[in-house]
């Protein structure tokens, strides 16, 4: 039960409260525009349809790799601070 318990309200902190969090915070805001510039970048480079699609499969599974660490480890802070607090319980 426990573990369902978390698993929603880090499922709705994760979909709903993080994004607008992360998107206010100014140092992922320049990693964004630091992506844009590089993908500007890339698209100058006129490569061919082949390399394209590879380098898209490349960075979508890298992002998927990315963005699953991210909740696994947002997950992880609340079954953590569950604990600390059964802990500290009088």
């Amino acid at each position: 039960m426990e573990s369902g318990i978390l698993n929603m309200i880090a499922k709705y902190m994760i979909a709903d409260r993080l994004e607008h969090f992360v998107s206010s915070d100014k140092q992922y805001q320049g990693t964004q525009e630091e992506v844009a510039r590089l993908d500007a970048q890339v698209a100058q480079l006129r490569l061919s349809r082949e390399a394209r699609l590879a380098i898209d499969r490349l960075l979508c599974a890298n992002n998927a790799s990315n963005a699953r660490y991210s909740e696994l480890a947002y997950m992880q802070g609340f079954r953590d601070c569950a604990a600390l607090l059964k802990e500290i319980e009088p």
